[in-house]
């Protein structure tokens, strides 16, 4: 048995269905939908900025979140 395989087509990266432009080091906190939320710093970015990768705060190493994981950005002004 199989399983049906979806993707989504990013037709301009405006369109919020991608990560937005993120500076190298730039401070960054996600939020999902149950409340967990990541902090630190940014990484990296893919080209196509499907990816990123955040050093965690506290030392609690990296982690690597795609656009479709359930992340949303969160300011950080509003998670102080």
């Amino acid at each position: 048995m199989t399983r049906p395989i979806h993707h989504r087509t990013f037709i301009t990266p405006d369109n919020h269905e991608v990560w937005p432009v993120l500076a190298k080091n730039e401070p960054v906190a996600l939020v999902n939908e149950r409340g967990w939320r990541l902090s630190g710093r940014v990484e990296t970015l893919s080209n196509n900025r499907q990816c990123l990768w955040i050093q965690l705060d506290s030392g609690m190493g990296r982690q690597l979140i795609h656009h479709q994981d359930g992340f949303v950005l969160e300011s950080e002004k509003q998670a102080s």
